[in-house]
């Protein structure tokens, strides 16, 4: 494989793993904001579930995307291409 196509996949390893960040964190805000929306109208308690909903959500997204990097931490380092190597003289 070239270099550029392993730059090319490396590129596109990031671009999904930032992707899903985002997927991650909008998913989990707009789950707590329309979750407190309904325990708002429900109990009619107005902004007190929407704040608690949406802090919720920013909570358990950060959280989510901790448990995601520690587990990318943990992975085996991967080759380096050839990157380190040292020349014997």
């Amino acid at each position: 494989m070239t270099d550029k196509k392993r730059q090319y996949w490396d590129y596109a390893r990031f671009a999904n793993l930032a992707f899903s960040f985002g997927v991650t964190m909008t998913a989990a805000i707009l789950l707590g904001l329309y979750g407190g929306m309904w325990l708002d109208r429900r109990l009619g308690t107005s902004p007190l579930f929407l704040v608690v909903g949406v802090l919720g959500g920013v909570g358990v997204g950060f959280r989510s995307i901790l448990s995601e990097l520690w587990i990318l931490e943990k992975e085996p380092p991967q080759k380096n291409h050839g990157q380190d190597k040292i020349d014997p003289d």
